[in-house]
């Protein structure tokens, strides 16, 4: 995995991130997020646009996503353990795979990186030696892994831990065209 990273040269304003969230900062391998998620993407040569809003909710050995329309309906529910992968929409049949990214992409028609997201959303990469480094703090923190543009936008101060607020995503995919996503977490609990 190829990891690049640049920082703007303006870090965030001290009043948004104090001294003590950075210090207090660690990867959790149990956590659950609550937020919004605004995906562009292609499908038969027309722009797509998909706003909704999203739970997710990770252990160390696995990951549950629910994807939720604006009006509030279920979109669709994934889930990711050591048995495989499956994807639960709305009057569909349950599909499962032995693996969670091409199965979205295929069945969602746009890719949801959801092994890298279990990193990324907490403001971490994983090394190409298989370790959780912590990212910089920092507003439009720029970065490339795994095939994404990863743009820290906004970071959050919540209950004296920081964790990221905004993260843009994009990707060129052959199925997709241009694939750009929104993540803004409204709410991070650990257990």
């Amino acid at each position: 995995m190829l990891v690049t990273a640049c920082g703007s040269l303006r870090p965030p304003a001290t009043s948004e991130i104090s001294a003590a969230a950075v210090a207090t900062r660690s990867y959790q391998q149990q956590l659950q997020l609550s937020g919004r998620i605004q995906v562009q993407y292609q499908q038969n040569d027309k722009p797509q646009s998909l706003p909704g809003n999203f739970e997710w909710l990770q252990d160390k050995n696995s990951t549950d996503i629910t994807l939720i329309s604006p009006l509030g309906q279920t979109i669709a529910t994934i889930s990711q353990n050591a048995a495989g992968a499956s994807l639960q929409q709305a009057n569909q049949p349950l599909r499962s795979a032995a693996n969670l990214d091409s199965l979205l992409n295929e069945t969602l028609g746009w890719p949801l990186p959801v092994s890298g997201l279990r990193d990324w959303l907490q403001g971490y990469i994983l090394t190409p030696e298989g370790k959780h480094q912590m990212l910089a703090a920092q507003e439009n923190l720029h970065l490339e892994a795994d095939g994404w543009r990863i743009r820290y936008v906004s970071w959050q101060d919540q209950d004296g831990l920081l964790h990221p607020k905004r993260i843009d995503l994009q990707r060129y995919t052959s199925e997709a065209g241009e694939v750009s996503m929104r993540i803004i977490i409204d709410q991070w609990k650990t257990p």
